[in-house]
């Protein structure tokens, strides 16, 4: 039972990670962009970690596992919210 939740789990964190990339090909302006980079790949991550923590069933990864996933929801709201900002400084100057 554990070995098929971990595989869904880690299938939907890779398919929710494959829409991000396609996000970032196909969106045509910077913010759209960000927008499906941020929460499409952080949710995936979240998925693909989730099922390497079931699938260890350690409390140590388990720990390991949520302070990463709290870097991540962090860091790329940050991470956007710099490059947009910078983006926008930039293109006031020209």
């Amino acid at each position: 039972m554990n070995i098929l939740l971990v595989s869904i789990l880690l299938f939907f964190g890779s398919v929710f990670i494959l829409i991000a990339s396609i996000g970032l090909v196909r969106f045509k302006d910077l913010y759209s962009r960000m927008h499906a980079t941020t929460k499409a790949t952080s949710f995936g991550i979240l998925l693909l970690l989730l099922g390497i923590s079931i699938y260890f069933n350690s409390w140590n990864v388990a720990i390991k596992v949520v302070l990463i996933i709290n870097l991540i929801y962090f860091t790329a709201p940050l991470a956007a919210h710099s490059i947009a900002k910078s983006y926008e400084d930039k293109k006031d100057k020209e």
